[in-house]
Formats: structure tokens, C-alpha cells, sequence
């Protein structure tokens, strides 16, 4: 039998109070009549010293009274039905620990390894535990499956074998991830078991305002599952980084942590040079120039000094390579004649400081990388321009008359193309397959309304039947607009217009530069390639390398790759070197700079996200437990109200105790009255 309240058993006490009446002695009250009192001196009779009890029975109804009315204050039931034990019920623990690049901050990480295995050793055999990690990516250190299955008495070892193993990297924070991943390990582990009684997530981070927390927002979390936050810090510590920008490597962004002491710092290069100070604010971010590099410097490395914490105070820098493209055109035009398709080809792309753009001759075919060609060309021309295209080349003509419908059958290798004027004041483009890369950019209501290219004259054909083609856009009348045809390993896009204002309104319209810039990425010479990378980030293969590429990492560790294949394996910031048939490229991988808001992010914007935020530490999820253990007894308690029968017990001594003491008390009487 157990008591909802055993402390008012201590009621049980007052059991002293019948067996102390009972061993008082009072003077006896009983006179007896004699003759003559006169010439005797009154004398009260004598006690004995010995206390004895009297009235046995009527003791022990008095006591058991008195403890059947403690008994039901205590509120007794028995555990028929099985209570549950919430100390052998089977949990679901995972543990969540930061090891992105703000926990190489001194004493965070030591401070991170003590709490997950507190939280590791007092796991209960019946629990299930698994550990996570997380940065830009979440990783499963162990799984649940991969505790049950170790020994009971050892999982506390291995965890903490395997726990020893981790280290913070050089990655950014996704921290909304890294919640949502850990609660897929519940869903994981639910399918065809039992329902635990409880799933909690440890998260054990600095928790830094830097973190993303995309995804969270009306996000489904499994049901019972709560988020404990174990948050590690430590001694106040001045933070700022700095980013070199991708776009402009002159410049580089400088961030301030809003729980910073300081805002003086210094940038310089560490290949020597000028530095430059500069002034920040705690909390803002700016951008400043960079000091000017030392001569000829093509890699280096940029430097922030000023501050207490530094793993984020440096950036690496790749010069950028100017990529040369050529584009041949297969006319005698004049450049500076308006009326021609050349004036507006030398016009349409734009001077970059990372791609420059020239337009050839047909002598320098052999170095071009696209080919324009705005009419009929002769025997040769055609010979070496389709030799040209079917070694994986592409070619742009234009289908302005007869002339160039022989240039175009010759190219395909076809007996005839048919061609014939459009009929009408103009014609418009009615269908384009935005889902081809050159229309693709296009895609969106916002750019796809050709509507207001009116074409003056156009020339209708017909794709001969035996060629792999398609038509990219088409006319209202339904004849091909832009097609695309395969020659060997090349193509020939084929614009049955020209761009010319006599012919069409294409060059005049917002549509012509990207357009043409469509092309000429799809052709093979896109925008150049980045040079300046975040850790974490896939490095696209040199567009040079035809074979094998050698990687070289700022460890000094090569990782060969095929050619076309990126390399992913950047988790380390630094210069990396890319290497191909004697040709190398340069790539800086740098942390990302949110990395260095390293103030503290307020966990009620979890909350206010929908994470469903738990007891805050160990001791608060105990009580928790002892307080749902009591709701369960007091419901058991409740079921079976064994209190009533100790009240009726308790009636039904007193009303025995009435009766024999009031007959005692009777039989008294009449004894003296008899005497």
C-alpha cells in the first residue's frame, strides 16, 4: 500500500492521548453510608504508585479510530494497475552540439564536450540517445539504432570515446537545420516502435546571432518533443570579421559584434604593406576599401587586428583572371556603318573587368569561340565553318534572304533549305520555350512579354525533317523564329530575321543584350568562373581542363578529380589550386562573415519561430518528472478512493467504542446504586 500524503501518518500520534487518560488515576468518588462519622478523622483514600491500564479493549477502539482517521488523511491506495515508472520508461534524447567556426572561441568548446556527457551519463538503460553535430551541414556522430545495439553497461564509453573524437571546423551556423534534421531522428526511430515517453533535443551552442534559422517558421515538430537549450559561453571577448567581396576585391566588408568593447581596428595585408585604420561601431557593418596590395601580389591574405578573438580576422584573395572571348564575324561589314548587324555586335557586350569581348574576322575562326554570321558565304567559308561548329562550336546566322539559305544548307550538310519572305506588316513572336538556357532567364512575367518586338521582315522555312532540331521561338504565322540544330558536337542557331533596325526592333529593345549574353553563355563562354568562395561551398571544375584536374588544399593535401567534376571538399579556409595540362587556377575559400556576429541570440526568437522551447536545464526537466509521477498517483489514488473505507472504518470503531463505554458506564451506576 502506498499514500498520496504520507505526512498526515504522523497523525497517528495522537494515540498517545487515549493511553495517557488511561493510565491517570482519580480519587475515587464513591461514598459509602456508616453510622456515625463523629469520632472519625476524615481520611482521603490512598493511591497506589503503579500505573496500570484499564479498560483494555475500549483503548484499542479509541486507537484504532484515531488511526483509521490518520490512515484517510493519507489518502492510501494500492498499486493493482502497474504505475508508471518514469525513471525506466523509455526516453528519446538527442544531442545537438555547435561545431561551426564561433566555438573555436576560447573555452566554448571544452565547456560544450563536458555538457553532452552529463547528459550522456545519465541516460537510463531504457533510453534512446543519439548525438548530432552541425555548421553549414548536421552529421550523426551515433544514431539510436547504433546505441541500443551496444552493450548497456558500455554505451556511456563509446559516446564518450566518440564525443572526444569532435572538434569545431570552419563552417557557418545553420541552426534551423540543424532542428529540423534532430527531429527527423524521432520520426526515424518511431516507425514500428513503441511511443516513448518523452523526445527532447539538447541544443549545446554559443548560440550566436549569426546563425540562420531559415526553415523554422511554421515548421510541424513531432508530438511531445520539446528543444532544451544549453547555452555555452565565455569570458566577455571584443569579436570582428572581415570578408574580402567577390564582386569588388577592392573592398572588403568589416562586421562589428554588438556585444563588442571596441570599435578601433587596423586592416592589413600579410604580405606586407600599408595598413589602414578604420572606425566601427559595435553592432554595424561596413565596407571599406582595402589597403593597396604589395606589387604583383596575385594571391594573399588580408588581416584585421584590434580585437580579443581571432579566428575570423583574416580573408584570403585570388586575383581574379581576365577571360578572353572571341567572336567571329563572317561579313564584310562596316563597323561603323548602323545599318549592319557588326555596328551592334561590337556594341552589344558590355567591358568587364573579368571578361573582355572581341569581334574577329573570319581569318582568326580558328581562335573564336562563337560565330556570327549575317548572310551567304562562299565554298570555303562554309567548308571551314562547319568543320569549325561540328568540333563543338556554335554559330549564329542570320536567314536574311536566298544567299544565306544556301550558306545554311551547306552547313547542314542538306540538299536545299526553302525559304520564303514573310507576308504582313510585321510579325511577333508567339511561342518561346522558356525552359531552353537562352530563354530561360526570361522565365518570369516580369521578362517574358515579347510582345513589343515587331519584326519587318522575316523569312519563313521549314526545319528539314532528318536533322536533330528544334525550334527555340516561332512566329505568329507559325514558321521558326530560333532554332537550334545540331552539326557534330556543335550547334547552329538559326534567327530567321535580322537585328538590323531595317529589319527588325530586336536591337532596340531591352531584350538584345541579354539575349545575345544568353547565347553566348549556352555557346561555352559564360560569365567567368568565382574565384572567391565561402567554406562549405562546391568549386566549379577550370573550364580549361579537358582531363584529370590536380586540387591542392591549404593543408597541402591533392585530391585528383576528373575533369568537369567539382571539388566539395572545402572545409578549411585558404588559397586552393586547381591544376590541369600544365595550366593552374587560383580559388580563396574564406569563412563567412556572419560567423563573426557572435553576440548572443535570445532563445525566445526560437520561440517565437515555433520551436516548441523545454525545461532549460537538467534539474528543471527532474522536477518536471517528479511532478508528472505525482499527477499519476494522485489519479490512481483517485480511481480507487480507499480514503472512504478508512472513514467508514473509523464511524464504525467510534460507534463500538459509544456503545461499550456507555454500557460500562451504566453497569458503574448500577453497582453503587445496588451497594
Amino acid at each position: 500500500m502506498s499514500f498520496l500524503t504520507p505526512l498526515f501518518l504522523l497523525g497517528g500520534l495522537a494515540i498517545a492521548g487515549p493511553i495517557l487518560f488511561h493510565l491517570i488515576r482519580r480519587v475515587s468518588r464513591e461514598r459509602t453510608p456508616f453510622s456515625s462519622l463523629l469520632f472519625l478523622k476524615p481520611t482521603p483514600p490512598r493511591t497506589t504508585q503503579r500505573r496500570k491500564l484499564e479498560h483494555l479493549f475500549l483503548l484499542l477502539l479509541r486507537c484504532l479510530c484515531l488511526l483509521a482517521l490518520a490512515g484517510a488523511f493519507a489518502r492510501p491506495f494500492f498499486a493493482k494497475e502497474a504505475l508508471p515508472d518514469l525513471s525506466t520508461k523509455r526516453r528519446e534524447l538527442v544531442i545537438v552540439i555547435d561545431t561551426s567556426a564561433s566555438m573555436r572561441r576560447a573555452g566554448l568548446w571544452s565547456k560544450a564536450q563536458a555538457l553532452a556527457e552529463q547528459y550522456i551519463d545519465r541516460a537510463e538503460p531504457a533510453d534512446d540517445v543519439a548525438l548530432m553535430t552541425f555548421d553549414r551541414q548536421s552529421r550523426t556522430v551515433f544514431s539510436m539504432a547504433e546505441w541500443s545495439a551496444w552493450p548497456a553497461d558500455q554505451r556511456a564509453a563509446l559516446a564518450r570515446q566518440r564525443l572526444a573524437a569532435l572538434s569545431p571546423g570552419w563552417m557557418g551556423t545553420r541552426l534551423g537545420l540543424a532542428l529540423i534534421e534532430a527531429a527527423g531522428q524521432f520520426q526515424t526511430h518511431a516507425i514500428g516502435g513503441e511511443p516513448p515517453s518523452s523526445r527532447n533535443i539538447v541544443l549545446i551552442s554559443d548560440l550566436q546571432e549569426g546563425a540562420k534559422l531559415e526553415g523554422l517558421q511554421g515548421r510541424e515538430w513531432p508530438t511531445g518533443m520539446h528543444v532544451t537549450v544549453e547555452r555555452v559561453a565565455g569570458a566577455q571577448q571584443s569579436n570582428a570579421g572581415l570578408e574580402i567581396m567577390e564582386q569588388s576585391t577592392g573592398y572588403a566588408r568589416v562586421t562589428n559584434s554588438k556585444d563588442s568593447l571596441k570599435e578601433k581596428f587596423r586592416l592589413a595585408w600579410k604580405e606586407g604593406g600599408e595598413g589602414t585604420d578604420i572606425y566601427l561601431p559595435p553592432g554595424q557593418t561596413r565596407t571599406f576599401p582595402t589597403p593597396k596590395p604589395p606589387s604583383g601580389m596575385t594571391t594573399g591574405t588580408l588581416q584585421l587586428s584590434g580585437d580579443d578573438a581571432d579566428f575570423d580576422n583574416t580573408s584570403c584573395f585570388a586575383a581574379p583572371e581576365i577571360q578572353e572571348v572571341s567572336i567571329c564575324y563572317l561579313g564584310g561589314d562596316s563597323t561603323n556603318d548602323p545599318s549592319k548587324p557588326l555596328y551592334y555586335l561590337e556594341r552589344v557586350f558590355p567591358a568587364s573587368p573579368r571578361r573582355r569581348v572581341t569581334v574577329v574576322g573570319s581569318n582568326s575562326l580558328d581562335q573564336a569561340g562563337f560565330a556570327v554570321v549575317p548572310g551567304g558565304l562562299d565554298a570555303g567559308e562554309i567548308t571551314a565553318l562547319r568543320g569549325w561548329v561540328e568540333s563543338g562550336k556554335t554559330a549564329l546566322l542570320l536567314l536574311t534572304g536566298q544567299p544565306s539559305a544556301q550558306a545554311l544548307a551547306g552547313l547542314l550538310d542538306a540538299p536545299e533549305v526553302q525559304v520564303t519572305e514573310g507576308t504582313g506588316d510585321y510579325a511577333l513572336l508567339a511561342e518561346i520555350d522558356f525552359k531552353h538556357p537562352i530563354f530561360a532567364p526570361f522565365d518570369d512575367p516580369r521578362y517574358s512579354d515579347f510582345t513589343a518586338i515587331h519584326f519587318w521582315k522575316h523569312w519563313r522555312w521549314e526545319i528539314p525533317p532528318a536533322l536533330h532540331a528544334s525550334a527555340l521561338a516561332k512566329f505568329d504565322d507559325g514558321s521558326p523564329a530560333l532554332a537550334q540544330i545540331a552539326v557534330g558536337k556543335g550547334n547552329v542557331l538559326v534567327l530567321a530575321s535580322g537585328w538590323a533596325p531595317d529589319q527588325s526592333q530586336l536591337v532596340v529593345s531591352s531584350k538584345f543584350p541579354p539575349l545575345m549574353e544568353t547565347m553566348l553563355d549556352w555557346s561555352g563562354f559564360g560569365a567567368p568562373a568565382r574565384f572567391q568562395f565561402r567554406t562549405g561551398d562546391a568549386i566549379p571544375s577550370p573550364n580549361f581542363a579537358d582531363r584529370s584536374v590536380q586540387w591542392k588544399r591549404p593543408d597541402a593535401r591533392e585530391i585528383t578529380l576528373p575533369a568537369g567534376a567539382a571539388f566539395t571538399d572545402t572545409d578549411l579556409p585558404g588559397i586552393y589550386v586547381a591544376a590541369s595540362d600544365g595550366k593552374e587556377r587560383r580559388f580563396a575559400v574564406n569563412l563567412p562573415l556572419e560567423e563573426s556576429r557572435v553576440a548572443p541570440l535570445s532563445v525566445d526568437d526560437l520561440a517565437r519561430l515555433g520551436v516548441p522551447i523545454g525545461p532549460l536545464t537538467e534539474q528543471a526537466a527532474a522536477v518536471t518528472r517528479i511532478h508528472q509521477r505525482q499527477l499519476q498517483r494522485a489519479e490512481l489514488e483517485n480511481r480507487e478512493k480507499l480514503w472512504r473505507w478508512f472513514i467508514l472504518a473509523a464511524l464504525a470503531v467510534l460507534g463500538v467504542e459509544i456503545i461499550l463505554s456507555g454500557s460500562m458506564t451504566r453497569g458503574l451506576r448500577t453497582a453503587g446504586t445496588a451497594q
